[in-house]
């Protein structure tokens, strides 16, 4: 794969296009998932975000990977303005690449507004400082995830007993990981929602297959689509955690969903996604 130098701001800032509320991002390969599932979410959300009033921000969004992105090739991305309230607006992302839709995604938007406040407690897992200093004092190298592609971004098992290449059969479908952008700390509420859909992303799809055999050998695994719930503004260059775990396996469909905290515990994300969870017929 050849290097890459853009940062993960590059990445999510799109051009304008040549019509109106159309615009241009651009496609990179990210190992053997190709294009990842995150890129794409970051991206729409940039584009439809690049429509809306400055007092909105994202509350939802759903998104459908509908085909194999294309590395290198530009993603246009075209926005369609369903609804503009005073309160809330909606739009709907499609990206094209070859004139082809390969994405699609739909999105709310609102003004914040004060109210009653409760959440689900964070799970009690080790800092990620600690769990990064244990593992470079046993001489092992961090895990080479899709998303820390020329290091965008680091992340960090809070699983402590998972071992992504070694099938243990029965493994409980549930992972927890410590994941942070580098990007500055003084990026905006916009370009930081964008950020955290980029994450949102993450290892959802490895929940369902963990108690069946390892992640694109045992199994062909693909998000197909993916739903985000914001919450509360977050720094995503500070370190996040992302407690995750699969509900349901049928079909050759995992369910997987999860949350993301800030280290002191706020709940910043609830996310949900169906993955495919085909079983190879020749496996590696």
């Amino acid at each position: 794969m050849a290097t890459q130098t853009a940062s993960l701001v590059d990445v999510l800032t799109l051009k304008p296009g040549e019509q109106a509320d159309h615009f241009i991002g651009s496609a990179e390969a990210y190992g053997v998932v190709g294009i990842y599932g995150g890129h794409f979410l970051g991206q729409a959300l940039a584009a439809a975000l690049a429509t809306i009033e400055p007092n909105k921000l994202a509350n939802s969004l759903h998104g459908y990977f509908l085909r194999p992105g294309i590395p290198g090739e530009p993603i246009i991305y075209q926005v369609n303005r369903l609804r503009d309230g005073r309160g809330f607006a909606t739009r709907a992302v499609t990206a094209y690449q070859q004139a082809k839709p390969v994405f699609h995604m739909s999105a709310s938007f609102k003004v914040f507004e004060p109210g009653d406040e409760h959440q689900k407690t964070m799970p009690a897992v080790l800092p990620a400082a600690t769990l990064i200093e244990r593992r470079e004092a046993a001489g092992i190298k961090p895990f080479q995830f899709p998303m820390t592609t020329d290091g965008r971004v680091d992340m960090e098992w809070a699983s402590e007993s998972f071992n992504p290449v070694k099938f243990v059969a029965g493994r409980v479908p549930c992972l927890q990981t410590w994941m942070r952008a580098n990007v500055p700390n003084d990026i905006d509420a916009r370009l930081s929602q964008c950020v955290l859909a980029f994450l949102s992303d993450g290892t959802l799809m490895f929940n369902a297959v963990l108690p069946y055999g390892i992640p694109f050998q045992s199994h062909r695994l693909t998000s197909l689509d993916q739903a985000v719930w914001f919450h509360r503004p977050c720094n995503p260059a500070d370190w996040l955690l992302f407690d995750q775990r699969s509900t349901a396996a049928a079909d050759s469909r995992g369910m997987n969903e999860g949350e993301v905290y800030t280290a002191d515990g706020q709940l910043i994300l609830t996310v949900a996604q169906e993955s495919m969870l085909r079983r190879n017929v020749n496996p590696a």
